[in-house]
């Protein structure tokens, strides 16, 4: 009988380990580049859905505002209300609750620096390069009527304490209108008194505490409201939506609203021939009267707030996703 030696298994040899590993390596390249084609996808996806929302808040909050500028009941017509308000005592009513342009009046960034209530101004410091701003100025969203007429004009206004509740702050400036008069008055003291809400308009605050006449049920009392919009730097150095509104006492409340807004430019649409129709559209410089602006057209630049984004380095220098956002606002007021 032939015996025929047995052979064991001795190992691999080294090239086939290295045909293994190279084949590893191969198949992990594959996988890493597809890993970090869909997290790029995903950046991508994601800073775009900001951008986007972005740029619908930010022209919700112009919009919103603009829409109804001009807007004081029917004291839009009077065209020249009593304004009492001063805060400061020295002698003259306070620009805040002017019905400059009634309303509406807008401004370039070569108009800075700009003086608000005569205390805090807008500077280059504060706002972009070449960016519009914007000054709306308008009654509260909702008002009140009188409960009950004062004995005399310089005698407390009179509001439903439940109606009431809430609405009004000591050192607010409202004001209130029966359509015939309107008066301007900042709030010295609320008190809540004889089955009413009770507002002084003292003359501590006030250029006088009498009023134009003493207001009957039919007039309605208001919040004053006043916002300017405009862009500037965040905290971050991010470029962002800025509103400076009328606080108590004639303070400015600056806030920011919307990251990413890196421009902003409008346009107004003026009835030059009292037709009731938009003749022109021009930036502010060109206004004639803005008593006439009928429209508002914007656009902003809005961009992702993270870098490295898109494929390609963009004019700015940078690798960030812009896109531009545009509409046209119709101001509810003027329009017969």
């Amino acid at each position: 009988m032939t015996m025929h030696p047995t052979h064991k298994q001795s190992g691999i040899s080294i090239v086939e380990i290295m045909v293994s590993v190279a084949i590893s390596l191969i198949l992990l390249a594959g996988v890493m580049q597809i890993f970090l084609a869909n997290k790029q996808t995903y950046r991508v996806q994601e800073a775009f859905s900001r951008l986007q929302e972005n740029g619908r808040y930010a022209m919700q909050f112009l919009a919103q505002d603009i829409r109804m500028a001009g807007f004081f009941g029917c004291a839009s017509a009077i065209d020249a209300p009593e304004n009492l308000v001063d805060f400061d005592k020295d002698g003259s009513a306070d620009d805040i609750a002017g019905f400059s342009g009634n309303g509406l009046v807008g401004f370039e960034y070569s108009n800075l620096p700009l003086t608000l209530n005569g205390t805090t101004s807008l500077t280059t410091a504060n706002v972009l390069p070449n960016t519009d701003i914007i000054q709306i100025k308008r009654g509260a969203n909702s008002g009140i009527y009188v409960d009950e007429p004062a004995y005399t004009n310089d005698a407390n206004i009179k509001l439903d304490p439940v109606l009431a509740a809430g609405m009004f702050s000591q050192d607010d400036v409202l004001f209130v209108t029966d359509c015939e008069k309107a008066d301007i008055f900042a709030v010295t003291n609320i008190g809540n008194t004889g089955g009413h809400l009770n507002l002084a308009h003292g003359n501590n605050s006030n250029l006088d505490p009498k009023l134009s006449k003493i207001y009957q049920q039919d007039a309605e009392v208001m919040k004053m409201v006043s916002n300017l919009y405009y862009l500037g730097n965040n905290s971050a150095g991010v470029p962002a939506l800025f509103r400076a509104s009328l606080g108590n006492n004639g303070s400015i409340i600056t806030e920011e609203l919307v990251e990413g807004i890196e421009d902003m430019q409008l346009l107004y649409g003026e009835d030059t021939d009292d037709d009731g129709v938009v003749n022109v559209y021009t930036d502010s410089a060109s206004v004639t009267d803005f008593t006439k602006v009928l429209n508002v057209r914007i656009t902003v630049t809005v961009r992702t707030i993270e870098d490295n984004i898109a494929s390609q380095t963009t004019a700015a220098g940078d690798k960030r996703l812009r896109r531009n956002f545009t509409t046209s606002i119709t101001i509810r007021n003027r329009v017969t």
